[in-house]
């Protein structure tokens, strides 16, 4: 019995691992996915490119609080009919002695055709 034991309790212990990084990496892209959902829809109401960028910035950093770089956000142009927002982030995996993943997010919001915008 305490053979089968020392056998199997290294196996449990890398299948817990697994679990844990499964479990942030899936929560991560979660939360990335959220973040760029909100800096699209922020960014779809702004009346400027700057003012969306900066709209943009404040979501991410409201929602994900430093783990990602700033926001690129897309469209923003006279004649266009929806903004895009894409957010790279890097999630910490140290913690299980992973190192560090690159998390990805996209979204598109479209863009009120009554808003008066300036383009300058």
């Amino acid at each position: 019995m305490t053979a089968e034991f020392v056998l199997v309790a290294p196996l449990l212990l890398v299948l817990m691992l697994f679990l844990v990084l499964a479990g942030r990496v899936v929560e991560a892209h979660g939360q990335v996915d959220g973040a760029a959902r909100d800096a699209a829809r922020a960014a779809s109401i702004a009346r400027s490119p700057g003012a969306a960028q900066a709209a943009a910035d404040q979501a991410v950093s409201a929602d994900v609080n430093g783990w990602c770089s700033p926001p690129v956000v897309l469209g923003f142009a006279p004649g266009s009919q929806a903004v895009a927002v894409r957010l790279s982030c890097t999630l910490d995996l140290s913690f299980i002695s992973f190192g560090a993943m690159h998390v990805t997010g996209y979204a598109v919001a479209p863009l009120d055709q009554y808003v008066g915008r300036t383009y300058g």
